[in-house]
């Protein structure tokens, strides 16, 4: 019997650009990706006879639905492994847009191969994360990462330098499929905006991904969901410089110049009718951080 601590770290999309609809039913995507220091905690032991999970922290499924189990059992019809037991303690706001789902499975992807001694590679392991799904392949790998196909074909960039985030997210739930369906699929052609992300990435030119933020997802969920729009904006009257939706939201995500700047305008954001979080960009998806025997 053995057991592993991780951080699963959340992530956020910068630029997200819906390209077309696919034949699986899945759509086509264009996005950039970046994990941020807000995380969950997971402890997992084993090997068990059984997947066995428990949840504190957030109000979240705690039965097999949820992706830290799914995630688990997948590993085990793949690789034929043992049972786990996980204990998961949620900071990362639920159907947010934030990937916290994703993250939990990516860490306990990346945990029971080190607790179960798998051997799997990082590819292999996020081979096994897109049948859980497609954000977590990314956030098995985390850092700053182009995205295509479903998000699983990533390429991976120079790591975010003199950027930090507030994290603002309206209480109201928005559902993936819900905000897929009222996407403006192709408006943005080939993806120019999220070209446009990865130069400034690669320049290291804060002002101009602050003016390449987009998503296309954004305006269909403000249609149904004006708080988003309304987060945005104060975000942005806030100080911050730039702000996009992420993922299916309703989170929005706004750009601060450094640590100061963020908890300024964090500061400024209390009392607003947002759950505020300050979150720097972190170089991976999850980090085991105790093990034992």
């Amino acid at each position: 019997m053995g057991w592993v601590r991780l951080e699963a770290y959340a992530k956020v999309n910068l630029g997200l650009a819906v390209l077309s609809r696919r034949v699986d039913g899945y759509h086509a995507i264009d996005t950039m990706f970046q994990t941020v220091s807000l995380s969950d905690s997971l402890l997992i032991e084993g090997p068990h006879s059984e997947v066995a999970l428990k949840v504190s922290g957030r109000e979240v499924d705690g039965g097999e639905a949820n992706l830290a189990h799914r995630a688990a059992c997948v590993l085990r019809d793949a690789s034929g492994c043992a049972g786990i037991s996980i204990e998961l303690f949620k900071r990362i706001p639920v159907a947010a847009g934030l990937g916290g789902g994703s993250a939990d499975a990516a860490a306990v992807l990346v945990g029971a191969n080190e607790l179960l001694g798998l051997g799997l590679s990082r590819p292999e392991l996020e081979a096994v994360g897109l049948q859980v799904g497609s954000d977590v392949p990314f956030l098995v790998r985390g850092g700053t990462a182009r995205g295509r196909g479903r998000g699983e074909r990533l390429e991976n960039l120079p790591a975010l330098a003199r950027v930090w985030f507030v994290l603002g997210t309206p209480p109201v739930a928005v559902r993936a499929a819900e905000a897929y369906q009222s996407a403006g699929i192709g408006l943005t052609g080939s993806g120019e905006s999220i070209r446009l992300c990865c130069s400034a990435i690669r320049n290291a030119d804060v002002g101009g991904l602050a003016g390449a933020l987009s998503n296309d997802l954004e305006a269909g969920v403000v249609a149904a969901y004006p708080e988003v729009a309304a987060a945005k904006l104060r975000l942005l009257a806030a100080g911050a410089i730039g702000a996009v939706m992420s993922g299916s939201g309703p989170t929005v995500v706004g750009l601060a110049q450094s640590e100061e700047a963020a908890r300024a305008i964090a500061s400024r954001l209390v009392g607003r009718g947002l759950e505020i979080h300050v979150a720097e960009p972190i170089d991976t998806g999850c980090r085991i951080t105790a093990r034992g025997a």
